[in-house]
């Protein structure tokens, strides 16, 4: 489609993304690569000379968002990232951004390993096919989650990780250091991890103070701070220190949920990765070690989600994505909330609206209103229906980002 005039779809049902009842019979006007006007057909005036796009039967919604996506890494095998050279690690993530784009999410915020600012400038400038890049610049606790330390004395580098021993003046010196590259966000780990080789999941990172540190340095930059929490203490930190979002939350109890209202915080569960751990962790080349935490915390993981979803915890949709074969299947994400307790309106509105106030990208995206940027998507029966047709690619006739249509299976409009 040229997005260089008004484009009107007309006649599908419209999930605007705000959480209300679908509009049906609905028309939305494009121009350039903006929404001009949503409503129901007969109520918006097409203009004169506009290309008209029949999507009778058909859902039109908004673009979907992963905020919480690792698309440099490809495997979690030793051998495979030793003798894999990092430009073509670029190249893969590249090939994964496309392919995670034509999946439907238009938008992936890196949650803190790659540290690579110079991928995101690339798809402003449109060099390859990609979603919009939301990127976090992580800060590694020496010890800790991002700590690539294993009990022989090794410390392999895969990631780009600033590590700091800890300490108020430190911690800010690291802040500071990780934010002038121009993140959008700083990546902490409040507590351990289960892929990581030397701590344990209920282990507490950073101490409240250091938390309150970088915090405070990314807010003086208009910027904000997401946090990796498994342990309950830890997370509870992050949150009492004005952490923005949660992720993973595996191990929350009533004071932790407690707290997430209280104060706002938004919660990005992943259910995602627990289950492709539990599935298929040997395939991914994850360790033994790795594998028996995982089996120990998806249980907890689950009840943590529904504990949070019951006490009206904003929640947003992210996968935690770390090998190939995971990059493309970011859906599934939305059918798992929806088995544990979610509506399907629920869900869309998760990897929607809220994960674009996750991303604190709202007011361009998430939602289908006037002013809004131009991401969306049609689709070739009702997700309200059945959530799993989002994960068929076959199902997605337009993929669109700022107005741009990466997939166009309709045709030219008449």
């Amino acid at each position: 489609m040229q997005p260089n005039h008004f484009i009107a779809l007309r006649g599908g049902l419209l999930i605007d993304g705000n959480g209300g009842a679908p509009i049906p019979n609905s028309i939305l006007l494009l121009q350039e690569n903006m929404i001009k006007a949503v409503g129901k057909l007969g109520e918006i005036k097409i203009p004169e000379g506009s290309q008209i796009l029949d999507i009778s039967d058909k859902t039109l919604m908004p673009g979907m968002i992963d905020c919480h996506c690792h698309f440099s890494e490809t495997s979690q095998d030793f051998q495979v990232n030793l003798f894999t050279h990092k430009t073509v690690r670029t190249f893969q993530a590249a090939a994964m951004l496309k392919r995670i784009l034509h999946a439907g999410f238009t938008t992936v915020r890196e949650a803190g390993i790659l540290n690579d600012i110079g991928l995101k400038v690339a798809e402003q400038k449109g060099l390859f096919e990609s979603p919009r890049i939301i990127m976090a610049g992580g800060i590694g606790q020496v010890g800790g989650h991002f700590d690539e330390y294993y009990p022989s004395g090794e410390q392999l580098s895969f990631y780009n990780v600033e590590m700091c021993a800890g300490g108020d003046e430190a911690m800010r010196a690291s802040a500071r250091k990780v934010l002038r590259e121009g993140y959008d966000f700083v990546k902490v780990c409040a507590t351990g991890g289960v892929v990581s080789p030397a701590d344990e999941p209920d282990f507490t990172e950073w101490s409240p103070e250091e938390l309150e540190v970088v915090v405070y340095e990314a807010q003086a930059r208009n910027k904000a701070v997401m946090a990796h929490c498994v342990g309950a203490k830890g997370t509870k930190n992050a949150i009492r220190a004005g952490i923005w979002s949660i992720e993973h939350g595996v191990m929350l109890d009533d004071e932790a949920v407690r707290l997430m209202v209280e104060k706002g915080t938004y919660l990005v569960p992943t259910l995602f990765i627990i289950h492709e751990i539990t599935e298929h962790g040997q395939e991914m080349g994850l360790t033994p070690v790795s594998l028996a935490k995982a089996q120990d915390m998806k249980a907890r993981h689950i009840a943590s989600f529904q504990m949070a979803l019951a006490a009206g915890v904003k929640i947003a949709t992210g996968t935690d994505g770390i090998v190939d074969a995971q990059h493309g299947k970011n859906a599934r994400e939305l059918e798992l909330m929806v088995n544990y307790g979610m509506t399907p309106l629920q869900a869309i509105t998760a990897a929607t609206k809220t994960s674009a106030q996750t991303c604190r990208i709202d007011s361009k995206v998430g939602t289908l209103e006037p002013g809004k940027e131009a991401d969306l998507l049609v689709i070739d029966g009702n997700p309200l229906e059945d959530i799993k047709i989002l994960q068929d690619s076959t199902r997605l006739l337009i993929v669109m980002k700022a107005g741009t249509a990466y997939i166009d299976k309709t045709g030219e409009p008449q």
